[in-house]
């Protein structure tokens, strides 16, 4: 079976997802596989997902994908670099044969250029001197790379889905170095709103951004989601998400945690630390510091923010610090996944998958969180989940969505996995 993969958030899925997964069903025809693999408990800027992956990956069905499986945390929620390595090497190992993504360019020329412009150590060099001038991070980086690659680039680029998809052409080639094979690239070209945009607009492939925020109004407005544009997401996609708002399991908060983040961090030095993911470079002294100064753990989150740390990169360390992850956990190569959503091709798919590969200890698909082997990754997901189920909101115990199952679509259930 053709198979075509994209590593994914889905925070929450909408018609600008449902149309990049109508490309790769174009690229694998009507009987191929459409993977994905999704961002679990928490998302690569360092919070909670908007609902929780289970959701998610039925929204993903709803919007046409045949299989969706989970990428592992902690590399769902670290940078682009780790994010885009694990999710690579999941779609890897289950042997997809494209890898699709999203682009503000859409040029895979000019995002190949760039990627080996960032390989070069010169990059990382005049990176790292930027910064310590005072260069915001991203103007530090399309500086630098505009100074290692020469020549001139687009106005505007390297924009959001840009730096991702530099970042999977380096995954690529590191994958295929490791084991031998990897996916083939594939661009689309980003249409809608911009990333960040916080407006829906009729006719317009939405943001996630103004999605989540029209989410979180809703849970104390049900009304709120009436005012959603036609075609803002798949019906069915529409009809889960309102479900699961009227039982009271979506939005997840992050901003539950941040009262624990304040107190923990008043009770650490910086070298306590230093030795955890996205802790070094002065952001283990700034965050205890502030900690300690800052009365309310409204104020701690409000003191953090600088133009040296990004936002993402200060929720990343505390949520990293809080659950002791460190660089070499980020590197670490996924000793599972786990199946979270599947219609009938993609069990197909997947049972294709586990006869080829019936003695391969290296790498598993789990069926259920529960089934995953011991291993760092399997507790590092086990503390995830402590915090997570304090992110519902209504807070649940530790261990909740350790117990969950794949959504399968119901009328295809018996004898498919």
């Amino acid at each position: 079976m053709h198979a075509a993969g994209v590593i994914c958030e889905f925070n929450p899925f909408h018609s600008g997802h449902g149309y990049l997964l109508s490309r790769m069903r174009e690229l694998v025809g009507p009987d191929g596989c459409v993977v994905c693999v999704m961002s679990g408990r928490f998302v690569q800027r360092g919070e909670a997902a908007i609902a929780d992956p289970y959701l998610r990956a039925e929204m993903a069905l709803a919007g046409g994908a045949d299989l969706v499986t989970e990428l592992p945390f902690p590399q769902s929620a670290g940078s682009a670099e780790h994010f885009a390595l694990a999710g690579v090497r999941v779609l890897t190992r289950l042997g997809v044969e494209s890898l699709c993504f999203g682009s503000e360019s859409g040029d895979l020329t000019l995002l190949s250029r760039a990627a080996d412009g960032v390989a070069s150590p010169a990059f990382g060099e005049t990176y790292a001197a930027l910064c310590r001038g005072g260069t915001g991070t991203a103007s530090a980086y399309a500086e630098a790379l505009r100074a290692v690659c020469g020549g001139t680039f687009p106005d505007h680029f390297p924009s959001s889905n840009d730096l991702l998809g530099i970042a999977y052409l380096r995954a690529l080639r590191q994958a295929r170095a490791e084991l031998g094979y990897a996916p083939a690239p594939h661009t689309v070209t980003r249409l809608g709103a911009g990333y960040r945009k916080d407006i829906l607009t009729d006719g317009e492939y939405p943001s996630a951004t103004a999605l989540r925020a029209l989410i979180r109004e809703a849970a104390c407005n049900p009304a709120a989601l009436e005012t959603i544009p036609d075609g803002t997401m798949p019906a069915d996609a529409l009809t889960a998400l309102l479900d699961a708002i009227r039982r009271n399991e979506v939005p997840l908060d992050s901003r539950r945690l941040m009262e624990f983040f304040h107190i923990l961090y008043r009770l650490k030095s910086p070298a306590d630390c230093e030795g955890y993911a996205e802790w070094g470079g002065g952001i283990a002294a700034h965050i205890c510091r502030h900690a300690r100064a800052e009365a309310t753990p409204e104020g701690f989150l409000a003191s953090l923010r600088t133009k040296q740390f990004t936002d993402a990169r200060l929720r990343r360390a505390l949520l990293f610090g809080a659950l002791e992850v460190t660089e070499q956990d980020l590197r670490r190569e996924p000793a599972f996944t786990t199946l979270l959503a599947a219609n009938a091709r993609g069990c197909q798919f997947l049972r294709s998958w586990r006869r080829a590969h019936k003695d391969d200890c290296d790498f598993s698909v789990v069926t259920k969180p529960a089934d995953a082997p011991v291993c760092r990754q399997r507790e590092l997901t086990e503390r995830a989940d402590s915090l997570i189920t304090l992110c519902f909101p209504a807070p649940r115990p530790a261990g909740d969505t350790m117990k969950r199952s794949p959504v399968i679509l119901p009328d295809r259930q018996k004898g498919i996995l």
